[in-house]
C-alpha cells in the first residue's frame, strides 16, 4: 500500500517528478501514474491505487485546475477525507475544492529545508499514520416525493463551520468566500444540543421570497451564478431586517443524492433559510430536522431556489438536509443561507 498517491496534469510532469522525490527522500512511498505496467486499464489500476492509498495529494496549477481527471482523482480523495492540496503557481483551487487549506509550493525549487516545504511533508506524515476511511458509497437515484429522504442523524458541526466528508455524498463543501458581505447577527451561534423538543414552523409572507436571478451570463461559472443568486436573496431579506448568520454553505451532488448540513438556532429570532443552485439545478428541496430526527419544515416545490422560514421555541441544534433532486449535468453546485432577525 503506498502512503501518496500523487495527482498532477501532465503539462505539470517535472514538478510532479520533483514533489515525488522530495517525499521519498523524507520516508514517503509514493505512487504516480508513471509506474502503470503495460498492458494494465488506466483507470481500474489509478482507482486501485487511488483506493490503497493512505493521503492523496493534489497539485492544483493552472493546468490541473483544467483537467477533468485531476478533478476526479481529487473528488475521490476528497470524499475520503485523505485530500491534501498544493498549489505550484498561482491558481486557485477549482470551484468544490476550497474548502481544505492548500499547501504553498510555489516558490519551493527542491529545497529540504523550504520551510513551506517543510510544513507540507510533515502534513503528509501525520496524515498517513492512520489507515484512510473507506470511500463514499453512490446514493441512488432521486426517490419520488412520496418517499422523501431519511431524517439526518444528529448535527456535528455549526453551519458556519465546514462539514466533514460523509458517506452517501459525493462532494465535501467549500465555502463561498467573497461576494456577499452581510454582518452577521451578534448572539445567535454557540448553543446547547437540542435532542428532544419539537419547533414550531410558519409560512413566511410572499413578500418575503427571494426574487428570480436574471439568466445569467454564458461564462459564467457556477460559484459566479451563486453568488450572484445569494446576493439578491440577501438584499430582498435584507430590507425586511434579516441578516446573514456566518457563512454561507456550498458544494455539489449528483441527481437524487442529499447532504446534511449542522446549523444552530435560538430562541426570540425569526429565521429564513434560502437555497440557490446553478444552471443546470432545475429543483432543489430543503427539509429542517431538529436534534431528535424530526421534520419541521421542508420546501419540496419545483424550484431551484426553495426557502422557508422557521420561529424555534426552543434554543439549540438542526440539521438542514439538502437534495438535488433534479439536475440536468451533474454535479450540480448550490449554497444554503441563514438568515435571522429579532422576532417581532
Amino acid at each position: 500500500m503506498a502512503d501518496v498517491f500523487l495527482s498532477y496534469a501532465r503539462e505539470d510532469t517535472a514538478r510532479a517528478d520533483q514533489v515525488a522525490k522530495g517525499l521519498a527522500a523524507a520516508g514517503l512511498d509514493v505512487f504516480w501514474d508513471n509506474e502503470i505496467p503495460p498492458g494494465t486499464t488506466w483507470a481500474d489500476y489509478i482507482e486501485q491505487k487511488l483506493t490503497q492509498s493512505k493521503a492523496l495529494i493534489v497539485l492544483w496549477s493552472e493546468n490541473s485546475t483544467k483537467s477533468q481527471w485531476v478533478r476526479e482523482e481529487a473528488r475521490m480523495g476528497r470524499d475520503k477525507g485523505v485530500l491534501i492540496p498544493v498549489t505550484i503557481d498561482n491558481a486557485q483551487p477549482p470551484f468544490g475544492f476550497g474548502e481544505v487549506q492548500a499547501a504553498n509550493l510555489s516558490s519551493w525549487n527542491g529545497e529540504a529545508d523550504h520551510p513551506h516545504w517543510r510544513r507540507f511533508v510533515d502534513a503528509v506524515m501525520n496524515a498517513t499514520k492512520s489507515e484512510p476511511r473507506p470511500p463514499s458509497q453512490p446514493m441512488p437515484s432521486a426517490p419520488p416525493r412520496a418517499a422523501p429522504p431519511p431524517p439526518p442523524q444528529a448535527p456535528q458541526a455549526a453551519m458556519s463551520a465546514p462539514a466533514p466528508a460523509k458517506s452517501g455524498g459525493v462532494s465535501t463543501w467549500a465555502w463561498i468566500a467573497s461576494g456577499v458581505a452581510v454582518a452577521a447577527i451578534i448572539g445567535v451561534a454557540s448553543f446547547a444540543m437540542l435532542q428532544s423538543q419539537q419547533q414550531t414552523a410558519y409560512n413566511p409572507p410572499a413578500v418575503q421570497t427571494p426574487p428570480q436571478p436574471q439568466q445569467p451570463v454564458g461564462d459564467q461559472n457556477p460559484q459566479q451564478i451563486i453568488i450572484a443568486q445569494l446576493q439578491q436573496a440577501s438584499g430582498a431579506l435584507g430590507q425586511q431586517g434579516y441578516q446573514m448568520v456566518g457563512q454561507p454553505f456550498s458544494g455539489g451532488l449528483q441527481p437524487g443524492q442529499t447532504w446534511d448540513v449542522p446549523t444552530q438556532m435560538a430562541v426570540g429570532y425569526e429565521y429564513q433559510i434560502v437555497g440557490v443552485c446553478d444552471r443546470d439545478c432545475s429543483d432543489l428541496d430543503l427539509r429542517l430536522f431538529d436534534g431528535a430526527g424530526g421534520l419541521i419544515v421542508e420546501d419540496t416545490s419545483t424550484s431551484s431556489q426553495p426557502n422557508f422560514g422557521v420561529i424555534p421555541t426552543s434554543t439549540g441544534a438542526f440539521n438542514l438536509q439538502v437534495h438535488m433532486y433534479a439536475c440536468t449535468v451533474a454535479p450540480c453546485y448550490y449554497a444554503v443561507a441563514l438568515y435571522a432577525r429579532p422576532r417581532q
